[in-house]
């Protein structure tokens, strides 16, 4: 397939938006460890048939060719409701990765995410895909539970209580409460915060267990 490079999608090189000769917008991705292009094409392969992942459209022997997914960044929406106090948007962002990981999961099974970057999801028509899986290895679920709560507190807009509804759902949707993850929080954010602000951010999710959003969708997302 021949195509066009349009931009750098990336602080690394690796991966690009192109075009091909049809004038369809695709993804170029280079690799320099041929293992985790190879893991990354299984994940893409079998989420794609879910409908959870872009479809791998060419690979070479160090790259693979995927379809853009032409969507809303997962973290510009979170952002945006959260600037807006937006817990309804909230919740729904929470149910739809909550569904995205759980068909993860299944399919990739005894594996995880590792480092959740909510860069790497992008929503369309109500549907989570996720688009990079380089950090993609062995672990735990909860693992994942404390990433994303992790990240969502280290981008919330506003006070860390606005993004409550988000985690709350998040919890709920993996039947885990705020103790059992706590230790995994901190972890994350000590690699990039002082320690006496992650003991304030701590203690303040650790209430979470025992409030209650008013909002909060009382569907549970098991599948």
């Amino acid at each position: 397939m021949r195509i066009e490079l349009l931009k750098q999608m990336s602080r690394t090189d690796k991966v690009y938006l192109a075009k091909n000769n049809e004038g369809e917008l695709v993804v170029l991705k280079k690799y320099r460890d041929m293992s985790s292009r190879k893991l990354e094409m299984t994940i893409l392969n079998q989420l794609s048939i879910s409908g959870y992942a872009p479809m791998v459209v060419e690979q070479g022997s160090d790259y693979i060719i995927y379809e853009y997914i032409e969507g809303d960044s997962f973290l510009d929406k979170y952002i945006n409701y959260t600037m807006t106090d937006d817990n309804a948007g909230l919740i729904r962002l929470a149910n739809e990765l909550s569904v995205f990981l759980q068909i993860f999961y299944s399919l990739a099974e005894g594996y995880i995410i590792q480092d959740i970057n909510f860069v790497n999801f992008i929503i369309k028509d109500g549907r989570c895909y996720g688009v990079d899986y380089d950090s993609v290895g062995e672990g735990m679920q909860y693992t994942d539970v404390a990433g994303v709560v992790a990240y969502a507190v280290k981008h919330v807009v506003g006070d860390i209580h606005d993004c409550f509804p988000f985690i709350q759902q998040m919890l709920k949707n993996f039947h885990m409460q705020m103790i059992d993850i706590i230790n995994d929080i901190k972890e994350v954010l000590l690699k990039s915060n002082n320690s006496h602000y992650v003991e304030h951010v701590l203690s303040t999710l650790i209430m979470i267990d025992d409030e209650i959003v008013d909002d909060l969708d009382s569907v549970e997302i098991c599948l």
